[in-house]
């Protein structure tokens, strides 16, 4: 019997760090897990590398966000904008993660 893989949230911060981003990003191109971002998200850890490391080229992250779309192209969340009146959290920036997991129907939120 083959199960499908579960639905995970990928927040920022595990997108963040080269290496662990590569991993993340493998595993689900392995169908071990069904990956799930937003634009959101992708913004976020490019907007913390780039204030992190300042010499490294923005278009550099553009390349890999698109690379990452490309290869996982039912990836990106859309439409979660609906949840996030009802969110109450005690980071109110980590809304999104959960409204866009709601609406992935995700089980798992890796952070």
């Amino acid at each position: 019997m083959v199960l499908d893989p579960s639905i995970v949230i990928y927040d920022a911060c595990v997108l963040y760090p080269f290496h662990l981003r590569n991993i993340v990003v493998q595993i689900a191109v392995d169908r071990l897990v069904d990956a799930r971002w937003t634009d959101e998200i992708h913004d976020e850890w490019i907007r913390n590398l780039v204030a992190r490391v300042p010499g490294i080229p923005i278009e550099r992250l553009q390349i890999t966000r698109k690379l990452m779309d490309d290869a996982l192209p039912d990836a990106t969340v859309a439409g979660y904008q609906a949840h996030l009146e009802a969110m109450t959290l005690p980071d109110p920036d980590d809304r999104h993660i959960v409204a866009a997991a709601i609406t992935a129907g995700a089980s798992v939120i890796l952070t």
